[in-house]
C-alpha cells in the first residue's frame, strides 16, 4: 500500500459540492442546491432532485439503439481506456471520492486506500471480455444467436440491454465501479442512486468518462446522482414501469422492505439482500497451539476485512467443540489467540475501527455478567470475541461488528447446517478436508460461498500455480446478475436457417 499523494481529508465543517451527472451533461448544484449529511459525518450538496427527477430516467426506450449497435468489444475497448484514468494518483475526482468516503463511510485510511488503489484493475480488457462472454456471451449481446443446428434452426435469441436503475451499496465503495462495468457490458441504460456512506464515488468515475468522451453511446447512458431515500416527489418519477425495467438494489432489511412498494409489473428487482458470513474451525483447532494459531489467524482474516464491513465477513464462528469444561478451557484459549490475531494484522487487511459502537458494547457488558453462559474477551474499540459456552450464537449476532465475532461449540459439526440459510453467503472451513466434507449439504441450505480460512483476504497467495482467468464471470450471491440485466428475446421463423 502506497501513502496517499494528495490533500487530506477535508474538515467535517466543509460543504462539498456533487453534480448530477446525466447521459453526458453535468448539471451543478444551482440556487436551489439541497444539502446533506453523510452517515458519520461530512456533508454535501446536490441540484434539487425534484427538477430533474424525470431527466435522470430514460423514457423512450428507443433511445438505447445507439448502444443495441454498438459491438460489444468496442464497449470493452471504451472501459480498458477508461480503467488508468481512474488511478487514484492521478485523478483529483478519484481523489474526492476517496477523502468522502474516509468521512462519510466507517472504513479507515489504511482499509480504504487499497480499496480505491485498485479500482483500475476492474477495468482490464482480459477480465472484462472473459466475465461478459462467460456469464452472458458477446455474441448473444451483438446479435440474434441461432439456437439450432445450420439449416435446420428456426429459432434464434438475443441479451437486449434495458433500462436499469442501480441502488448500491456504500459500505465497500468498489460497489460503484463494479454497477458502471455491470451495466456498460451488458448495453443497459442505467441509472444509480449514490449511497450517503459513499455519495461521490460513481460520480467520480462517470465523470471521469465525460471528460474522456461525452458524446460516446456508452457515457450517453449513465446518469448519477443521490437524494434522500424517501422522497415520493422524486421517487413516483423515477420508478415507473415506462422508465425503468430493472431494479437493482443493495440495502438491508429495512432498505430492501421500503423498495418493496415500488414493485409493480414491468420492474423486476435484483436484490442484493444482506448476508450473514461464517467460519466453521474443526477440532483440530484446539488440539495443539500451532493448530490453534493457524486457526486463529484464519478467523482474524476472515471477520478482519474490510473492518467486518463487508458481506463476507465472518461474524459467528462455529467451533467443533462439546461444552464439557476442558473443550469449554480451550475455546476460550482460543478466543484469546483470536483477539491477539485480529491486533497482529497487517493494517491494510484490518485496523482497529473508527469508533465504538456503543449499543454493542452495551450488549457485551450485559452478557459479561452472566459468565455462566458467556466468557467476553476485547470490546468494539479495538477487536473482540464473545465465547459461548452454550451451543447457541448470542441473540445479536447479526449486530456484530468492528471485528468482534462469536465463538459457538458445536459437538457434532454437521449439525451446523441448522444455523446457516439463504442468508449465509461466505463460509470459511479449517481445515481443508472438513470444508470437503460439508460443502454439498452447506451448499443444499442456502450457503453461497465455501473456502479454507483466512483465504478470502489473501487470493493471490497460493501454495501452487493456478488460472488467473478462472474467477473471471464468477457468480455473486448464488446468482448471475449481470444475466438478468438483461432481457432474453426469442425470435422465430418459419423457414429454417
Amino acid at each position: 500500500m502506497t501513502a496517499a499523494p494528495f490533500a487530506p481529508v477535508a474538515a467535517s465543517t466543509d460543504i462539498v459540492e456533487i453534480p448530477f451527472l446525466i447521459r453526458g451533461k453535468v448539471i451543478e448544484p444551482g440556487d436551489d442546491a439541497v444539502e446533506y449529511g453523510g452517515r458519520t459525518g461530512g456533508r454535501f450538496r446536490t441540484p434539487n432532485p425534484r427538477r430533474y427527477a424525470s431527466q435522470l430516467v430514460l423514457a423512450n426506450p428507443s433511445d438505447l439503439a445507439d448502444l443495441a449497435a454498438l459491438p460489444i468489444d468496442e464497449i470493452i475497448d471504451f472501459l480498458a481506456a477508461l480503467g488508468p484514468r481512474l488511478a487514484l494518483e492521478d485523478n483529483p475526482l478519484m481523489q474526492r471520492a476517496y477523502r468522502m468516503a474516509l468521512e462519510a463511510g466507517e472504513l479507515t485510511e489504511p482499509v480504504l486506500l487499497p480499496v480505491y488503489e485498485n479500482v483500475p484493475a476492474l477495468f482490464d480488457r482480459s477480465r472484462l471480455s472473459g466475465r461478459i462472454d462467460r456469464i452472458v456471451g458477446k455474441a448473444y449481446l451483438d446479435g440474434w444467436v441461432e439456437q439450432g443446428r445450420p439449416g435446420l434452426s428456426t429459432i434464434r435469441l438475443r441479451a437486449v440491454g434495458t433500462r436499469n436503475m442501480h441502488i448500491i451499496a456504500g459500505n465497500v465503495p468498489i460497489v460503484a465501479a463494479m454497477t458502471v462495468v455491470n451495466s456498460a457490458l451488458t448495453k443497459g441504460d442505467c441509472l444509480i442512486k449514490a449511497p450517503s456512506n459513499d455519495p461521490y464515488t460513481a460520480t467520480a468515475i462517470v465523470r471521469t468518462m465525460i471528460d474522456m468522451a461525452s458524446d460516446h453511446p456508452v457515457t450517453k447512458h449513465f446518469a448519477v446522482g443521490y437524494w434522500k431515500g424517501g422522497d415520493t416527489a422524486v421517487e413516483k418519477e423515477i420508478y415507473r414501469p415506462s422508465r425503468i425495467e430493472k431494479l437493482t438494489a443493495w440495502g438491508g432489511m429495512s432498505s430492501m422492505t421500503y423498495i418493496q412498494r415500488y414493485l409493480v409489473p414491468g420492474i423486476e428487482l435484483i436484490a442484493m439482500n444482506p448476508k450473514l458470513s461464517i467460519s466453521i474451525v474443526g477440532h483440530q483447532a484446539l488440539e495443539d497451539d500451532a493448530s490453534m494459531a493457524t486457526a486463529a489467524h484464519g478467523v482474524a482474516l476472515m471477520a478482519g476485512q474490510m473492518n467486518q464491513t463487508a458481506c463476507s465477513s465472518t461474524r459467528l464462528v462455529y467451533v467443533e467443540a462439546s461444552t464439557e469444561d476442558d473443550d469449554l478451557d480451550a475455546l476460550e484459549r482460543f478466543g484469546h489467540a483470536i483477539k491477539q490475531a485480529f491486533e497482529a494484522l497487517p493494517p491494510h487487511e484490518s485496523t482497529a475501527p473508527k469508533r465504538p459502537d456503543p449499543e454493542l458494547d452495551r450488549e457485551l457488558e450485559a452478557i459479561a455478567l452472566d459468565e455462566e453462559f458467556y466468557r467476553v474477551i476485547g470490546d468494539s474499540s479495538s477487536s473482540g470475541v464473545v465465547v459461548s459456552r452454550i451451543d447457541e450464537p448470542v441473540e445479536f449476532a447479526q449486530q456484530l461488528t468492528n471485528r468482534i465475532v462469536n465463538l459457538v461449540p458445536v459437538e457434532d459439526i454437521t449439525q451446523v447446517t441448522n444455523w446457516v440459510s439463504e442468508e449465509t453467503q461466505t463460509v470459511g472451513i479449517y481445515p481443508e478436508s472438513l470444508r470437503e466434507k460439508l460443502r454439498d449439504d452447506l451448499a443444499l441450505h442456502g450457503v453461497q460461498r465455501t473456502l479454507p480460512l483466512g483465504s478470502s483476504l489473501r487470493p493471490g497467495v497460493r501454495r501452487v500455480p493456478v488460472d488467473p482467468d478462472q474467477a473471471n464471470g464468477l457468480p455473486h450471491d448464488g446468482t448471475y446478475p449481470l444475466r438478468r440485466m438483461v432481457r432474453w428475446v426469442i425470435d422465430e421463423s418459419d423457414d429454417p436457417r
